[in-house]
């Protein structure tokens, strides 16, 4: 390019003519040869990128000068695809291409390009370029049709009644399986306790030797308790470890995570938890019971299908949503089997779960939930019989105020006006201390990732034991004996003899207690008998270290009640040091702590809200609840995502597309960030090129091209169908016959099915995929901004977003991994990214000779 100031013509290197022109405004005209054409390209007058520094009287700026010379590579592969073939046009057009590209490497553009991209490094590059993306897979949630599944005019779009049925079972059974949980939690923590109730009762008088017995009793069994899960973990299902939340969301997001909803995840989960905790470890048990809660809406999924299999019914047109939404529902049961809260689970999976919501989900996620809900407090009613008072007993199984809510009710709820401000500190300092929580953990996390490597999987899915397994497991014991010792000297010391739990002080109890009994003692101890406020202060900066360490640990652990039991201690520190000057309850005080830890750490806000108004049977104290959790929230973000965001986005690098995309994709066209070494098919394609053209790629769909346009798509569990089977379903016999939409679904659901290889006869037939291919895709101009294709992916639940240029040609592809933008990635590794692009650029431009011609046909 010359400026106007110089040469008024000049040939670029291949032929390729630029000429520059400037009118009053110092407008920059780029006049650029298509096939022998000149024709304007562009007038970037008042181009956002002209404040980078250019002026009339100087050089276009580098990074629209690489924009344009990759635009006209584009143009050119295009207008070679709509010639015909041998063309003396087409050839010099790729010729020009050809030698553009290997110009533009000389010259060092391609590095200017990069270097002005630098803070628009994708996941897809990072990812190519580093290679320390997590196996992750998309699903496409979109309801797609061919003339194939319309031949079959029995598919139906969904279950119909069958869902509802479902839902229903789904929230039975995850009500069940959450009682279950609470007995064995209950039997392994009064096994533990009696054990150390009876060691007192046998060293007794004997002092300090006494003491150190008991000492040992009491760590040998919450080691013996954490090892157990350690082990489930470790050794059977890592996944399991965490509260699985995380893991929730990204499935619900649409990226498939492998092992996460198993029937082997979910026994390591609901065992583990009962042991973690009873283990004493700062764990709750409600994060897994959503993650619990999803494996079973994942494996209710299952069982229809299969027996859709047997009975010989047909699949569903939308079995990837029905999927997505008994999953959703499972969590949803989970949160109100926990709690008992069943509005509070809706608007946690629509809050934190579901990409996107509508009246018939929510609909869905409220069958589960309230299904879940009155099976645990069904039971929490007989549980009633224990009581000594015989009315009581004769009241077993009534429904009601009589059933004890989660938290307890409280017994007086009051506050003036003027004490809200006060709330809304307490909302800040929440936020504040969330924020340091979660990057302490984020800290201590990435430093467990350098010492142990990720577990290693068999064919089969089982775990490859190594020593890295064994040391996370050796971990876990070590941490449990260190945070136990912790736990027992702080209150034991200061007796120096064998003490029982009924010997201790109120505040001394927190330390022997679970987080659920510590949490209620906490909002409903009477203001006349106040927690000594030194030891508290101790404990809530001893508990909320212990969470910290724990969360990441190989064990299933919650971060629900821990979060609160860490608020509550230091609402509960407040409210008793302010006692004199307001009128609300040091309970209160603890309770709004408790919001504000919560709603900091995790960044949950509304639907936060609504569960502690249901677990304290109280909705008159919802403003102050309300005015916590959100500043608490505004706060917790200036240091960053929460928790679950953290661990998911920016530890285990998921490509999890979040609610608000980052403005500067405003600023960015879709042509910038697409894929586009595009492997496509044509609709009759030899079969031996489609067998060839899937054994070389690893994408998981394909379009189908007609003259460079897009006419279809076909995923590649379809094609693969086609090629094992389509021999024995005739669809390589002279007269092809379509295979059946029904026998299709039906392989489909076994098991994703493999790429066998072909027979002899097969190998040299034609494949027509017309039938096939579904024409519900989506495209968008390759000029769009990609904002716009990342609302398209989010919303309509999309896994390939086709780019086409003014005239209709296909020119890339879009996946989910090319709409984010790594913006917190550090600069050394943002220089390897860049450089190993740079360098995987110029291999790709100087190889172009053998791939223009055939691009989109194949």
């Amino acid at each position: 390019f010359f400026g106007p100031s110089q040469a008024p013509d000049a040939r670029c290197a291949g032929g390729l003519q630029w000429r520059s022109s400037a009118d009053s405004d110092g407008a920059l005209v780029i006049l650029r040869r298509r096939a022998g054409l000149c024709e304007p390209a562009q007038l970037v007058l008042g181009h956002p990128a002209m404040e980078i520094g250019a002026s009339t009287s100087g050089s276009l700026p580098e990074a629209i000068l690489a924009r344009e010379l990759r635009s006209c590579e584009t143009t050119m592969d295009e207008t070679a695809s709509e010639s015909d073939a041998g063309s003396e046009a087409e050839e010099d057009g790729i010729n020009e291409s050809q030698q553009l590209a290997a110009n533009l490497v000389e010259n060092g553009w391609g590095q200017g390009k990069c270097e002005k991209r630098h803070r628009h490094v994708t996941y897809q590059e990072w990812s190519t370029a580093l290679r320390k993306a997590p196996p992750t897979e998309s699903e496409c949630f979109n309801v797609t049709t061919s003339l194939q599944s319309r031949i079959a005019q029995s598919a139906p779009l969904n279950h119909k009644i069958a869902t509802w049925a479902m839902l229903g079972f789904i929230g039975t059974a995850t009500g069940c399986l959450a009682v279950c949980v609470d007995k064995g939690l209950e039997l392994a923590y009064e096994f533990r306790m009696s054990l150390n109730e009876r060691t007192v009762e046998a060293w007794r008088g004997s002092g300090t030797s006494g003491l150190v017995v008991q000492y040992f009793a009491f760590v040998a069994a919450s080691v013996t308790l954490a090892g157990m899960a350690g082990a489930l973990v470790c050794f059977a299902a890592p996944l399991a470890a965490g509260s699985g939340i995380p893991e929730i969301k990204c499935y619900l997001n649409g990226i498939l995570l492998r092992r996460v909803v198993t029937k082997i995840t979910l026994g390591a989960k609901a065992l583990g938890i009962v042991f973690s905790v009873a283990a004493g470890l700062p764990v709750g048990k409600e994060g897994p019971m959503i993650h619990s809660g999803s494996v079973v809406g994942g494996l209710a999924t299952r069982f229809m299908a299969s027996l859709k299999n047997r009975c010989n019914l047909e699949h569903p047109l939308a079995l990837a949503r029905e999927r997505r939404d008994f999953v959703a529902a499972g969590a949803t049961a989970g949160v109100a089997a926990a709690f008992g809260s069943p509005m509070g689970a809706c608007l946690f999976a629509i809050e934190e779960g579901s990409s996107y919501m509508n009246p018939g989900i929510l609909l869905k996620l409220f069958v589960a939930s309230a299904s879940a809900a009155f099976v645990s407090r069904f039971f929490t009613s007989l549980a009633l019989k224990s009581s000594s008072n015989i009315f009581i007993r004769l009241q077993a199984g009534n429904m009601g105020t009589i059933v004890p809510v989660f938290l307890e009710r409280f017994d007086r709820m009051e506050y003036t006006v003027w004490e809200f401000p006060l709330f809304i500190c307490m909302g800040i300092l929440g936020g504040l201390v969330g924020g340091l929580f979660c990057n302490a953990n984020k800290k201590l996390t990435q430093q467990r990732r350098k010492w142990l490597r990720p577990p290693k999987f068999g064919k089969k899915g089982k775990v490859i034991v190594g020593k890295n397994d064994f040391l996370r497991f050796a971990e876990v014991l070590v941490v449990t004996f260190a945070l136990t010792s912790v736990f027992f000297w702080v209150p034991a010391a200061r007796h120096g003899k064998p003490v029982s739990m009924e010997e201790l002080s109120p505040t001394e109890r927190l330390f022997w207690m679970t987080g659920t009994g510590s949490l209620r003692s906490l909002l409903h101890k009477p203001p006349d008998e106040n927690f000594d406020s030194g030891l508290l202060l101790v404990y809530f900066l001893i508990h909320m270290t212990a969470t910290c360490i724990t969360y990441g640990l190989g064990v299933p652990s919650g971060l629900f009640v821990p979060s609160l039991l860490g608020g509550a201690a230091m609402g509960r520190l407040i409210g008793q040091a302010i006692q004199p000057f307001v009128k609300a309850d040091p309970g209160i005080y603890a309770l709004v702590g408790a919001t504000a830890m919560l709603s900091g750490a995790a960044r949950i806000t509304i639907s936060l809200a609504m569960i502690l108004m249901e677990v304290t049977g109280n909705s008159q104290f919802s403003l102050p609840i309300f005015a916590a959790a959100m500043f608490a929230r505004w706060t917790g973000n200036l240091f960053g995502r929460g928790i679950y965001d953290l661990h998911i986005i920016e530890l285990k690098r998921v490509p999890l597309l979040e609610h608000d995309p980052e403005d500067e994709l405003l600023q960015i066209s879709a042509r910038d960030i697409m894929a586009r070494d595009i492997v496509g098919f044509s609709e009759v394609e030899p079969t031996e090129s489609v067998h060839a053209k899937l054994q070389g790629c690893c994408h998981n769909g394909f379009p189908v091209l007609r003259n460079g346009r897009a006419m279809g798509y076909m995923p590649r569990d379809a094609l693969h169908f086609l090629l094992n089977s389509g021999e024995a379903c005739g669809v390589f016999d002279e007269e092809p016959k379509v295979a059946s939409w029904n026998t299709m679904m039906r392989q489909l659901a076994k098991k994703r099915p493999g790429l066998e290889a072909l027979s002899s006869d097969t190998i040299r037939k034609p494949l027509d995929l017309r039938p096939y291919m579904t024409k519900d895709f989506h495209t968008m101009s390759q000029d769009a901004s990609v904002y716009s294709c990342y609302m398209l992916f989010r919303q309509l639940g999309l896994r390939h977003l086709f780019l086409h240029n003014s005239e209709g040609l296909l020119t890339g592809i879009i996946t989910r991994k090319d709409l984010i933008m790594m913006e917190d990635l550090r600069e050394e590794e943002v220089a390897e990214v860049l450089s190993r692009l740079r360098n995987g650029e110029e291999e790709s431009m100087l190889s172009s000779t053998r791939s223009h011609s055939t691009r989109y046909q194949g």
